[in-house]
Order: structure tokens, then C-alpha cells, then sequence
């Protein structure tokens, strides 16, 4: 199939512009903690990105709503379509801008959600994968079966509140928090708000990640 009819099949990816390589991103109003989170004075979610700027958007609105629609209708098409569709696009591409984000705008719907993601990083060895969530739960319970997250699938588990510390995570997992100053300080803020050739975020070495909050 023709890349166009690929994204077609995905709703598209997203092309962040501070992060090299694509990204998917779905509704940040369909975030299952992040809508609880989101009314909570001092979390994360309280002033949350994906509620500004571009995000707001008809067209961008509009795209993330029907990845999500596509998503949620049939998981097992939408998975084989990005596997597929991340195959072609990344087949230019080398070395560092071999990197792609689930979500930057969003998160994780459901462990069979999550399952998905992990089954398209075990398809797509040679691209490294950073999926952020917030839905611990989730990721708790696709593990406590024996599973494991594969060497290219980073699962960074966020901190819920502004200045908070993740606490203990589960084995195979890192952290990332928001004014913490703890861990590894993104260092974004100091380069154009962009990642230029820093990688930290999808590096399984880098125990926890520290974002200022935007």
C-alpha cells in the first residue's frame, strides 16, 4: 500500500515541531487520569499543553478525533496499518532521527491499547519508541502477567503533580516529572524549545527526565 493510503487507514502521524522524527497523538481530552487530573488545581494535566497553541487548532482538533475514532473501532487494523506506515516513513531515515512518540498529545487508552504499542516496537526493532503515560494502573496490569516492554520502547511514567517525585515504579519502567528538579533537566528551554540532538527522553539509561512546566 501507498504511504498516503496507510495514513489514511492510522489517521496520520503527527510531526511535532520541537522533536525530530513523527509522533501519534490522539485527544487530550480522551486521557483517562489526565480528564480527572486535568481538574485538579497543581497537577500537570491542570495546565496542560495539549489544551494551547496548536493543539486548539480545527484542523489538528479534527485529526486527533478521528485517530482516536480509528483506534478505538478496530485495534488489531490500526496496529498492522502502523506498523506498515512507520516501515516506509522511517526507511530514509538514520542513526538518531530513528526515534517516534507515543503520545504527544494524549495517552494510553487501555492495557490492550498499550499491548499494541508494544507489539509495534517488537515489529519495528531498529526505531526507538518513548510512550510518557500517566496511567500507571494500565501499565501495572499489562506487566503483573509476566510481560515485558521490549529494549526500543522506553515507558516513562509521569509524576502527576508539579514539583512531585514519581515514587517506586514498576521493574522495566522510567519516570519523568514536572519541576522536580530531580533527574535529568530537559534541556529544551535552553535550545528554541527543541530537542536539537539530545535524546535523553527515549534512552533506557535515564532513570527519570525533569520538564519545566509548559
Amino acid at each position: 500500500m501507498k504511504v498516503s493510503e496507510l495514513a489514511a487507514l492510522v489517521g496520520g502521524l503527527s510531526e511535532p515541531s520541537k522533536m525530530p522524527g513523527f509522533a501519534y497523538g490522539i485527544p487530550a481530552q480522551a486521557c483517562k487520569l489526565g480528564a480527572i487530573l486535568r481538574k485538579k488545581k497543581g497537577s500537570v494535566c491542570f495546565s496542560c499543553y495539549a489544551f494551547k497553541g496548536m493543539y486548539v487548532f480545527p484542523v489538528v482538533k479534527n485529526a486527533q478525533a478521528k485517530r482516536l475514532k480509528i483506534l478505538l473501532s478496530d485495534m488489531f487494523a490500526w496496529k498492522r496499518a502502523m506498523v506498515s506506515l512507520l516501515e516506509k516513513k522511517y526507511r530514509r531515515k538514520t542513526g538518531d532521527e530513528r526515534v517516534f512518540r507515543f503520545h504527544d498529545s494524549g495517552d494510553i487508552q487501555s492495557v490492550e491499547h498499550l499491548s499494541a504499542i508494544v507489539d509495534i516496537a517488537k515489529l519495528l526493532p531498529s526505531i526507538k519508541f518513548w510512550l510518557p503515560t500517566r496511567e500507571l494502573k494500565m501499565v501495572r496490569e499489562y506487566l503483573s502477567s509476566g510481560k515485558t516492554f521490549p529494549a526500543n520502547l522506553v515507558v516513562r511514567i509521569s509524576a502527576a503533580m508539579v514539583g512531585q517525585e514519581t515514587g517506586p515504579l514498576p521493574e522495566g519502567t522510567l519516570g519523568s516529572t514536572v519541576g522536580a528538579n530531580t533527574g535529568h533537566a530537559c534541556p529544551a528551554r535552553n535550545q528554541g524549545n527543541e530537542c536539537g540532538d539530545c535524546r535523553v527522553c527515549w534512552n533506557p539509561k535515564v532513570k527519570s527526565v525533569d520538564y519545566p512546566l509548559h
